[in-house]
């Protein structure tokens, strides 16, 4: 009889539990994807670049990012992220110049130290005043420096750089549009795609954006 109730009990508070678990995940989650797209502007603020926009020259000094597709162009946009959500961003001008990078690339621009060089650790070029934007993930590693969500999965992030007009960006998954949102030169925001991954359409974003 003990071992009935007990069964029942479990049946009853193991759905709640789970349900308690995922609800404070995905709470996480948009804390953390407020913050990295709070980080970015911040950034912004404080250096007058997009995290991403430039890249490292040398140990000491940086550049213009090489892969920005139109160096004598404007440059509208910059998303990071895997490949396929870069690949699946959609602008609604003409002609738009995207600067598409990986997330690890904006979060070397986050990081206080730069590369190792022997055993000194030099200040980071992209980061000169070595103000911790964020708590990163694998700091000590310059290549491996990350911020994954909750689930172990990359945020994505979107920022706006076009200066004289707003225009809208469309995020798809399987050429269906997932979430539209105006963009301009001073937006940035990022959202995780949850724990169901490619399959969500219940992405979480960054605290002022409605899906």
């Amino acid at each position: 009889m003990v071992i009935g109730v007990l069964s029942v009990l479990l049946a009853i508070v193991l759905p709640t539990i789970k349900t308690v678990r995922a609800a404070t995940l995905r709470r996480q989650a948009a804390a953390e994807a407020t913050a990295l797209a709070q980080a970015a502007i911040r950034y912004k603020t404080e250096y007058g670049f997009w995290p991403g926009q430039l890249e490292r020259n040398d140990d000491l000094s940086v550049r213009l990012n090489s892969r920005i597709d139109k160096p004598d162009g404007m440059l509208n946009l910059i998303v990071c992220g895997p490949e396929d959500f870069t690949t699946d961003i959609e602008v609604d001008i003409d002609d738009p110049n995207i600067l598409k990078i990986t997330d690890n690339a904006v979060y070397q621009a986050f990081c206080t130290v730069g590369p190792a060089t022997g055993s000194d650790r030099p200040l980071n070029p992209l980061n000169p005043k070595g103000i911790p934007f964020l708590h990163l993930f694998n700091e000590a590693d310059f290549e491996r420096v990350d911020y994954a969500d909750p689930w172990g999965r990359p945020y994505r992030l979107v920022m706006g750089l076009h200066p004289r007009s707003t225009f809208t960006v469309r995020v798809k998954r399987d050429d269906t549009v997932i979430y539209s949102k105006p963009v301009s030169n001073t937006v940035a925001f990022a959202f995780s795609v949850g724990p169901e991954a490619d399959r969500s359409t219940n992405y979480i974003y960054s605290a002022g954006v409605t899906p």
